[in-house]
């Protein structure tokens, strides 16, 4: 055996007998690799070139056939361009206008494609509003029955004999809520339909009155928040629907407030709660100036958590503007000395903030459309679908300059205080209980226009006969038909047979003292000295009431 060779450079010669294995290992890879091999005949072989060769001489082909149809419909675009441009260019050299090349043709194209795209768009989203806003009008268009070509009527609203539409507003809380049905917040508001001005004034829910509570509360008296209630829940028991009922209820609160206020009341409506945080917030919310009628130096109440600092500008979404508006002080806090009469103060303010609002939004369809969803969905009221387009318009002409708050508290007035009937605390008039003379006054002094209220004159009524509280019976019956009375008292003597009338200033007083004269079946005299000299500092004229009155 021969020895191992050395490694050359590290490599080792291959020795004989591996060479021959190896040699065979390789042979029988060649011959698995040809047995694999698939042996196609030569023509075969010949035929796949041919069918390369045809397939590539179809893909020039149809190369060939595109770039022609391409170059078709080029040439068929440029033509139809070419006749276009002819077409217009002969429109506008007849009507001496210089004509157009074919760039200039190209960019009227352009623009007009982009304009028929923004008008089908503009279509879209009009058709997307209108769905909603018809849905929303007809939630609250016909709620008293009427059809579509009803809305496109333009009916005036219906006024009181001074021209003025009395409108009471009135809310409760949610359906599901205990006491749902108390009237959380009553206000009417009187508007001139000619000047667009509107004077609100707020009711007191606690205010003791006379209402009809057979079937509730089996009651003939309480207080004003129920008396919409007691009549909704008697019409139910009676077998009314619920919308009879809604009816009943809204008409025997506006009977009641009409007979506090002295005004005639067209119209009602009521709200919720959710109304009131639905609209502001579908304004993005409103700028409320916060006073503190007390004067303290903010505001804190414990129930609703609203917390103010006097005199601040407080931005409020719908939620906060609710919290503040029913903000009383009843469970603690400080800024609340007035409770009720507060809050009633902080109910207005909310109400000329938003109108303010709505009227900076005109131009914004999208809140208009959740304002008109909030108040289809949560509003009840009795304006007839022929009056709807005016209402609408009305309140598009509304700004909150035009609405001037009337106080029956405060600093000025104070025509409420508070007692106790029973139990119950409650809120009564300053002229005694059940007697609202005393506010009529006030309220037709500063909504009433007629040629009486323009005179201004003062007038002195007095007793003249042996008939107790003739004198307070007679101003009541003064009061609604416009007369200033700045005082009532007894007579020098109780045997006047008819009735007297006595000028004691010289202002011009003409349809005053006719329309007294008319009343009293009594001709106007001169005043002797005694009576001007008692009455002429306060009273432009005397009334002395005699035996012969009879009140209308």
């Amino acid at each position: 055996m021969k020895n191992n060779q050395r490694s050359i450079d590290g490599f080792t010669p291959r020795r004989p007998i591996q060479n021959k294995i190896e040699k065979n290992m390789e042979d029988k890879k060649v011959d698995s690799a040809e047995n694999k091999k698939i042996n196609f005949p030569k023509e075969q072989k010949k035929d796949s070139s041919r069918d390369l060769e045809l397939a590539l001489e179809r893909i020039d082909i149809e190369e060939h056939r595109q770039e022609q149809e391409d170059n078709n419909k080029k040439n068929k675009k440029e033509q139809k361009l070419a006749r276009k441009l002819d077409k217009v260019n002969r429109k506008r050299l007849k009507k001496g206008k210089k004509p157009l090349d074919i760039k200039a043709l190209k960019k009227r194209i352009i623009i007009k494609r982009i304009l028929l795209t923004i008008i089908f768009i503009i279509i879209l989203i009009c058709g997307i509003y209108g769905y909603r806003a018809i849905k929303s009008l007809s939630n609250f268009a016909f709620q008293n029955g009427g059809n579509i070509l009803d809305v496109l009527k333009k009916e005036e609203l219906k006024k009181d004999k001074y021209g003025r539409t009395n409108i009471l507003i009135f809310g409760t809380s949610p359906d599901g809520w205990d006491g749902a049905d108390l009237t959380d917040s009553i206000m009417v508001a009187s508007l001139n339909q000619e000047n667009k001005k509107i004077y609100t004034a707020s009711l007191p829910r606690d205010l003791w009155v006379k209402h009809t509570c057979s079937r509730w509360l089996g009651t003939n008296a309480g207080k004003l928040n129920e008396t919409y209630a007691c009549a909704k829940s008697d019409a139910k028991a009676s077998g009314s629907n619920n919308t009879d009922a809604e009816k009943r209820g809204q008409k025997a609160l506006s009977d009641k407030v009409g007979e506090i206020l002295g005004l005639d009341i067209q119209y009602q409506v009521h709200g919720n709660w959710q109304v009131l945080i639905d609209s502001i917030n579908a304004i993005s919310g409103i700028d409320v100036k916060v006073e503190v009628w007390d004067g303290s130096p903010e505001m804190y109440d414990y129930a609703t958590k609203v917390r103010y600092k006097n005199g601040q500008i407080a931005h409020m979404d719908g939620e906060k503007a609710l919290a503040f508006s029913r903000a009383r002080g009843s469970h603690g806090g400080y800024g609340f000395s007035g409770g009720n009469f507060d809050r009633e103060r902080n109910q207005q303010k909310i109400l000329q903030a938003t109108v303010a609002k709505i009227n900076q939004q005109k131009m914004n369809p999208d809140a208009l459309i959740r304002m008109a969803e909030t108040l289809g969905n949560n509003i009840h009221h009795s304006f007839d679908t022929k009056e709807i387009r005016t209402v609408a318009e009305l309140a598009g002409q509304l700004s909150g300059s035009n609405i001037q708050s009337l106080p029956l508290t405060g600093k000025s007035t104070n025509y409420f205080t508070t007692g106790n009937v029973g139990r119950a605390s409650v809120v009564l008039p300053t002229a005694g209980t059940f007697d609202y003379t005393n506010i009529q006054e006030y309220i037709n002094k500063n909504t009433k226009s007629s040629t009486i209220l323009d005179e201004k004159a003062k007038v002195v009524v007095l007793n003249g006969t042996d008939t107790s509280g003739l004198a307070a019976k007679v101003k009541k019956d003064l009061v609604k038909d416009d007369f200033n009375i700045v005082e009532i008292g007894t007579a020098d003597k109780s045997n006047y047979s008819s009735s007297k009338i006595y000028k004691v200033s010289d202002l011009k007083m003409e349809k005053t003292i006719k329309a007294l004269a008319d009343k009293f079946s009594s001709k106007a005299e001169e005043g002797d000295s005694s009576i001007k000299n008692k009455y002429s500092e306060i009273a432009d004229i005397v009334v002395v009431v005699g035996n012969n009155y009879e009140s209308n």
